[in-house]
């Protein structure tokens, strides 16, 4: 090999050479802010999870209000169909007395209507 040939192939090498140092440095970079990405991964991971515990919590205790709001609702549902009942059982109570006592009067009336109409055909 020729002086020239082997100063070619060592400027290539060392070219070449640098080229990898250059590859490994730049490698070493890609490595580091891989690790940050890494890093920073965990963390929203982190914040996910603590963030839904949180949001859990809220959420069993904002279902807790609303047991405790239903629950209250549906007593009131009871004691308004309770007194719905009693009043629609006073009403009808009170509608039947009045009705027997009206049907007491009509026949009274009736009668003395009877009568009168007998007493008007035996006087003819």
């Amino acid at each position: 090999m020729d002086a020239e040939t082997r100063a070619y192939l060592d400027q290539t090498l060392g070219a070449l050479q640098q080229g990898f140092g250059t590859v490994r440095e730049e490698l070493a970079t890609v490595r580091e802010e891989l690790a940050t990405v890494r890093a920073d991964v965990d963390e929203v991971r982190r914040e996910v999870r603590e963030s839904a515990v949180e949001t859990r919590r809220h959420f069993d205790v904002v279902a807790e209000y609303l047991r405790h709001d239903l629950s209250g609702i549906a007593e009131g549902v009871i004691v308004l169909s309770e007194r719905a009942d009693r009043l629609s059982a006073s009403v009808r109570a009170e509608i039947d007395e009045r009705l027997s006592a009206t049907h007491a009067v009509v026949r009274v009336a009736f009668s003395d209507v009877r009568q009168d109409i007998a007493d008007l055909r035996s006087r003819l």
